[in-house]
């Protein structure tokens, strides 16, 4: 691939200097030659460097997308480990092969995402200041807890933690900042959410941007935060349930926004929330407080079989569509 054409220039270089500069004597004539020789020998030089350098290029490339897969596969098995502490560092390597990847962003995303769908159990309130004995005394009718019990809290309690994590480190992450103009650079955008499933313990989306979120069937333990949250595709939270207060206060649903059998055990807040697609609430149900004061219906909104333990509350409200 080099000496080929390096031999062409030469010999069209000498060619050239022959025809068109000549020389008066044969001592000029070598002078020629050695000068078109030359100039082929630098060009087969800059060939050289040019495909030395593609190669360096190609190869620093191959290395930090080996290097970029290990550290995604190792992050992605320490997600799997039976202990927490391992975990808690999956979740912390995935974030930074986010954080220096932006093309590997949705990806690490979808893992987390799928994290969270496995199946979880809160653990039950412990009771203080009682001391469980560390014997059992027949005489006395005392009783130990079956073997195991009180390691699986532990792991359930610890579990919970993890989950804790991966959704700190998803509202971090998908918050802009102060100024959406000028993001922070933490943050990641254009990123979609699918936690169809999952159960959520005090799940807070507090400002965050995402683009389509999914939380069909999912269960919210504890509060749920989704003010100033801006979803600017399609949201579901069909069939999803709200054990406790529900909040979403001023969000932005830039699309289709659907709530169909959706559970509010607690109170539910839309103040000024704004509904820019079509909006279905059908056969939802709202067991305390429904609160859409100030709230936006840029569209048709669909409420049918919905059902409302208290009168809820629509002042200020705007309705454009149906």
């Amino acid at each position: 691939m080099i000496v080929v054409p390096v031999a062409v220039i030469a010999a069209t270089a000498v060619t050239v200097l022959l025809l068109f500069v000549g020389g008066s004597t044969p001592s000029d004539r070598i002078e020629l030659i050695k000068t078109g020789l030359t100039v082929g020998a630098g060009t087969g030089g800059m060939v050289a460097l040019v495909l030395n350098g593609r190669r360096q290029t190609t190869t620093e490339h191959d290395a930090s997308e080996r290097r970029l897969t290990d550290l995604y596969l190792k992050a992605v098995e320490q997600l799997g480990s039976d202990k927490a502490a391992i975990r808690h560092g999956g979740c912390f390597a995935l974030e930074r092969v986010a954080q220096d990847n932006p093309g590997q962003r949705q990806t690490v995303v979808n893992v987390l995402c799928a994290y969270l769908r496995t199946p979880y159990t809160e653990p039950a309130p412990t009771k203080t200041g009682v001391r469980r004995p560390l014997v059992a005394n027949r005489r006395l009718g005392l009783r130990l807890p079956p073997p195991g019990v009180d390691r699986l809290a532990g792991e359930v309690r610890q579990e919970r933690g993890v989950r804790l994590t991966v959704q700190r480190i998803l509202t971090q992450h998908l918050n802009p900042g102060t100024d959406p103009r000028h993001p922070d650079i933490t943050f990641w955008p254009g990123i979609d959410l699918d936690l169809t499933g999952a159960t959520l313990v005090e799940f807070s989306l507090l400002g965050c941007r995402v683009r389509e979120a999914i939380f069909a069937g999912a269960t919210f333990l504890d509060d749920a935060w989704f003010d100033f949250t801006t979803f600017t595709d399609v949201a579901t939270f069909e069939g999803a349930t709200f054990t406790s207060d529900a909040r979403f206060n001023h969000a932005v649903f830039g699309s289709a926004a659907w709530f169909l059998d959706t559970t509010f055990a607690a109170n539910a807040g839309f103040n000024g929330t704004e509904f820019l697609g079509g909006t279905m609430f059908t056969r939802s149900m709202f067991a305390k407080n429904a609160a859409f004061d100030g709230a936006i219906f840029a569209e048709d909104r669909e409420i049918d079989g919905a059902s409302f333990a208290r009168s809820p509350t629509f002042e200020d409200a705007e309705f454009r569509g149906r």
